[in-house]
């Protein structure tokens, strides 16, 4: 499968492999985050819920999930336990904004270098989708 993007002044060129996927309800982080990745040279795309994600790539999947741990009415960890299911290769970094799980508890269900706490630096969100994805640079 291939994928265009557009890097600005009418340049284009095609990812064969490797794309990243963000799951957020809060529009404004979607959005931020798809920028972000998108500045990096990676393919990015979003989805406002776990069922928007599921339904959409349920034959190609992302090569990196970033994921809200807190969904609305959904929990970023009933998505996780789908997907080690179907896809248990899929690297996912968690992201939350809220305090209530410890973060013994967040390294329970994403390892150790599985989870960012919001407000979270760009570069270190970078970095952790390259390094989990096992995607450098070149790849996108």
């Amino acid at each position: 499968m291939s994928f265009e993007m557009s890097l600005g002044r009418g340049h284009q060129y095609a990812v064969e492999r490797g794309w990243v996927a963000v799951v957020d309800d809060d529009a404004s982080v979607r959005i931020s985050l798809a920028r972000l990745l998108r500045s990096e040279r990676m393919v990015a795309e979003t989805f406002a819920t776990a069922c928007e994600f599921l339904l959409a790539n349920a034959l190609d999947p992302p090569a990196c999930l970033i994921l809200d741990v807190h969904l609305g009415t959904q929990s970023g960890f009933t998505l996780q336990e789908q997907l080690v299911r179907t896809h248990p290769e899929l690297p996912i970094i968690f992201i939350t904004a809220h305090d209530e799980l410890s973060p013994e508890e967040l390294t329970r269900r994403a390892g150790p270098d599985g989870y960012l706490l919001k407000p979270f630096d760009g570069d270190d969100l970078v970095a952790m989708v390259r390094r989990r994805s096992r995607l450098g640079a070149s790849s996108y």
